[in-house]
């Protein structure tokens, strides 16, 4: 018999109050607000380095994302909820697309994000994660590549991971799966440095393992709890197939590549939860002669029908605004070259020399790749870099300069591995605007 005050493992129990605090403070602060409060503080961080920019799609974003949930709210349920995965998805969405992303393309892929998550839902549990899903269709249908504007600088950086660790916190039972995650994609990354002959210098390899992007995909979005296995024995598994997509379809898709990873294995994970609700209402008589049109309480017939229907008007809406031909602006330049990021006080020189290219970048122009690059050494550039006119490449160096034709930007790349392809905006490269060769 248990002592009174013990429990079984002979650990005191916890007294009344503390458990009544810990309950307060879970209903006050669940996994998704806990989430998005950290995004903000990551977003704000983010405007106050590029000195206003992204300030606008900070807060539209967010806001589009809550009112449209908000509407699909009143489809389904008999009572609206605090919006607060929507936040969350809408501030993804404004961290992870370019700060001076178009407001009516972005609106279009909020409105998407949202459809998805509420018309594409097996057992009450979104199957594609919303954010991954609007930015990947950012991409195509709109040209918006991510810039992934977060960890901006080693204090941003620092900022961005106790975040991350704050919100994997909250949700303790899930901490296998970033953990898993890292430990698959750093071997795999180093691997690949191999296989391609990309620099194999240490410094170069530990950044590329942690670079910003990296640990913000990781931390908060492979991590996220409504698209991620409930059974925490598939957590290993999950973890496992997005760590191989992100370290290998990125030398397919070079901006979207770990977007589409973890894309594809929730969409796996999500037929097998339709397989076994198919299963288990093919054997429970009760359930499979219910009436269609019931629903549990408080909540409204939400159908296939209902479903397909929404579906479809989401993507009317989202085709209608991509055929208006909505292209990313450029970026002002004096958002985002930052010269207190660099020891000397000044950006760096827009040439190089040596190695894979030699000479400035006054023999090229912003329409084709600099002749004296090799072949291959571009193929591994535009790899990298994604859409990308190479003007100069230093191998000993790896500083790199490009035209960025979306962004429609000249960048000194000085740190092609850690960056991986969106200098413009993690805040240690120089950038002007237009074709400055």
């Amino acid at each position: 018999m248990e002592a009174p005050g013990t429990t079984a493992d002979d650990s005191p129990a916890p007294s009344p109050s503390l458990r009544s605090l810990r309950t307060s403070l879970a209903r006050a602060f669940p996994a998704a607000r806990v989430t998005w409060l950290a995004l903000v503080l990551l977003g704000v961080w983010g405007v106050v380095v590029f000195r206003g920019a992204g300030a606008t799609s900070l807060l539209v974003l967010p806001a589009a994302a809550a009112i449209l949930d908000l509407g699909f709210q009143s489809l389904r349920f008999e009572r609206f909820r605090f919006p607060d995965g929507a936040l969350a998805t809408g501030l993804f969405l404004a961290l992870i697309l370019t700060p001076t992303v178009p407001l009516l393309a972005a609106g279009a892929v909020t409105l998407a994000a949202i459809g998805v998550k509420h018309v594409l839902r097996v057992r009450g549990r979104p199957i594609l994660n919303p954010a991954a899903s609007g930015v990947v269709l950012g991409a195509f249908a709109f040209g918006l590549a991510p810039a992934w504007w977060v960890g901006i600088g080693p204090l941003g950086e620092l900022a961005m991971v106790a975040a991350g660790v704050a919100v994997v916190l909250r949700s303790p039972k899930n901490w296998r799966i970033p953990a898993t995650f890292f430990l698959v994609f750093a071997p795999l990354s180093v691997l690949l440095r191999f296989t391609y002959g990309t620099s194999l210098a240490p410094s170069v390899i530990v950044l590329g393992v942690l670079d910003p992007s990296t640990l913000f995909f990781g931390l908060f979005m492979v991590t996220e709890p409504r698209t991620a296995p409930a059974n925490v024995h598939l957590h290993l598994v999950y973890a496992t197939l997005v760590g191989w997509g992100a370290a290998f379809l990125p030398a397919y898709l070079p901006t979207t590549g770990t977007l589409v990873a973890l894309l594809l294995v929730g969409f796996g994970f999500g037929t097998y939860r339709a397989a076994r609700r198919l299963a288990s209402s093919a054997s429970a008589t009760t359930r499979a002669h219910r009436p269609e049109s019931s629903a549990p309480t408080g909540r409204l017939p939400w159908s296939p029908a209902h479903r397909a229907g929404a579906g479809m008007l989401v993507l009317l809406v989202v085709a209608a605004i991509a055929s208006a031909g909505i292209t990313p602006s450029a970026t002002p330049a004096a958002n985002i070259a930052h010269p207190s990021h660099y020891s000397g006080g000044s950006p760096p020189p827009s040439s190089g020399g040596g190695g894979g290219g030699k000479g400035g970048i006054t023999a090229a122009s912003c329409l084709k790749n600099n002749s004296s690059i090799p072949a291959s050494t571009a193929g591994m550039l535009h790899t990298a870099l994604g859409p990308s006119v190479l003007l100069s490449y230093d191998a000993s160096t790896g500083l790199t300069v490009f035209y960025d034709p979306v962004n429609q930007v000249t960048v000194t790349e000085t740190d092609l591995y850690e960056d991986y392809g969106y200098a413009e905006f993690n805040g240690d490269d120089y950038a002007v605007s237009g074709c400055s060769p």
